[in-house]
């Protein structure tokens, strides 16, 4: 009995991580490598024209697109907070939730973060929110759901159904719109960079930062 339990244990971990490497295969194939120009890809630069007339507010120099549904999101969190503290004096960087007109997929968790963000809140749950969405497979979408969550976190749950029909919430989700669609953000994490540059990690992530924060400074791409 016991050599069974250890057989079923040991498989258990063998799909586990099966699982994870096909993961990880998938995103570096179909992101970083697709068309087979992983450069291509990784780094996109807007036209002049289309940098102007960007829906970026000034002064957010570095935004971060992410979902609370995004694996590789939660995974970099304290990498981005390090890219943070590395910025010249003077620089923001910002986080903004994947978005879309009809919220489905990824951006069906965009409301919660912009509700949150309204509160003054959000940094502080959003480790919770990662862990509710990806490894307790909580659909924050579903108010029922999003209740317990919120109950769970000791959120005053009226306070947060007020809030999520403000207009300052409403302004921030159409803000978070218009950004994705403008820079035609397909994948999360994306960065962009002085409204012109769009990021993908396509290196370990010392690396990345040290891209992201070249593009910042220079505006030129890195050789």
């Amino acid at each position: 009995m016991k050599k069974r339990i250890l057989l079923i244990l040991a498989y258990t971990i063998f799909i586990a991580v099966i699982s994870s490497l096909i993961t990880t295969g998938w995103f570096h194939y179909f992101v970083f490598n697709k068309n087979g120009n992983s450069a291509q890809q990784a780094l996109i630069s807007l036209p002049a024209d289309k940098v102007a007339k960007s829906p970026i507010a000034d002064g957010e120099d570095i935004i971060e697109i992410f979902s609370y549904g995004c694996h590789y999101c939660v995974v970099n969190e304290k990498n981005v907070a390090a890219l943070e503290k590395r910025l010249p004096a003077g620089k923001k960087l910002v986080r903004l939730h994947f978005n879309l007109d009809k919220q489905g997929g990824l951006a069906r968790f965009a409301p919660v973060f912009a509700t949150l963000q309204v509160m003054g809140i959000e940094e502080a749950h959003r480790e919770s929110a990662y862990q509710a969405v990806i490894k307790d497979k909580v659909d924050l979408s579903d108010p029922a759901q999003r209740t317990a969550w919120l109950e769970k976190n000791n959120i005053n749950v009226d306070k947060y159904n007020t809030v999520s029909q403000s207009a300052e919430v409403k302004a921030l989700m159409d803000y978070m719109v218009r950004v994705t669609q403008y820079y035609n953000i397909n994948a999360t994490p994306s960065f962009i960079i002085n409204k012109k540059w769009v990021a993908l990690q396509d290196s370990d992530f010392s690396s990345f930062a040290d891209k992201l924060l070249t593009l910042l400074e220079t505006d030129r791409a890195p050789e």
